[in-house]
């Protein structure tokens, strides 16, 4: 009675991998999807103390969806959802006072931009190295790191604004959310428009570094990833 049961063990095993590939799967889609909204509403919204509360609110989600893509310790997942709630909070409680509740929604998007990326590469380089290969997960992956580059330099060029000194920008342009994340986007892609562009010595550095940054990763790691999408072995090979 038990020679059955030991038979189909080994055939229970390809389906809880292929389980838990397809949870992470989702989990990197959701990430990827959560990011693109994150983007367009700073993009778009209008500045105010409710836009950030909704912006916080996105990018705390976002935060601990990226924390569970990358399975992390699951007590990190946990703080990081308490740190979020206690954010989302703080800036509501402000806006309906009347306060400004910009500085909790920076730390906040501050946070989202520091921690996320070293989580999704974590959890990555582990899917690479447990399937001996890549899967859509990982390309999802570094999908979502690209766009957190381009988010960690608009929030940089925010607080070198902010610092005081001269304007980052020329043409009298403001540093806000939507115009540092519009700028950051179109170095990272070398679209280059020039209707905003650097007027300091260390936003011409930050931003062409940026432009490097953005086009080797994408020569280098998501190219060699997409390409070698669901083969097996050593990638690059």
């Amino acid at each position: 009675m038990s020679t059955p049961a030991l038979d189909d063990a080994p055939a229970l095993k390809p389906s809880r991998a292929a389980r838990a590939e397809s949870r992470l799967r989702q989990r990197y889609g959701v990430l990827l999807g959560a990011l693109v909204v994150t983007f367009m509403v700073a993009g778009i919204a209008p500045g105010g103390r409710w836009q950030e509360v909704i912006v916080t609110g996105l990018a705390a989600t976002t935060l601990v969806l990226a924390l569970r893509a990358g399975e992390v310790d699951v007590r990190l997942v946990r703080a990081a959802s308490v740190a979020g709630i206690a954010a989302v909070a703080s800036v509501a409680v402000l806006a309906a006072i009347g306060e400004s509740n910009a500085t909790v929604a920076r730390v906040t998007g501050a946070c989202l931009v520091l921690l996320a990326p070293p989580a999704i590469v974590v959890g990555v380089v582990r899917a690479l190295r447990e399937h001996h290969g890549v899967t859509v997960q990982a390309v999802l992956g570094v999908l979502c790191v690209y766009l957190l580059i381009g988010m960690f330099y608009a929030s940089l060029y925010g607080a070198i604004d902010r610092l005081g000194g001269p304007a980052l920008f020329g043409h009298g342009i403001a540093a806000t959310t939507s115009n540092c994340l519009y700028f950051s986007f179109a170095t990272l892609t070398t679209v280059g428009y020039g209707d905003i562009t650097a007027a300091t010595n260390l936003g011409h550095t930050l931003a062409v570094g940026e432009a490097l940054v953005g086009q080797i990763y994408l020569v280098t790691v998501v190219a060699v990833l997409v390409a070698n999408l669901g083969r097996g072995g050593r990638v690059g090979a």
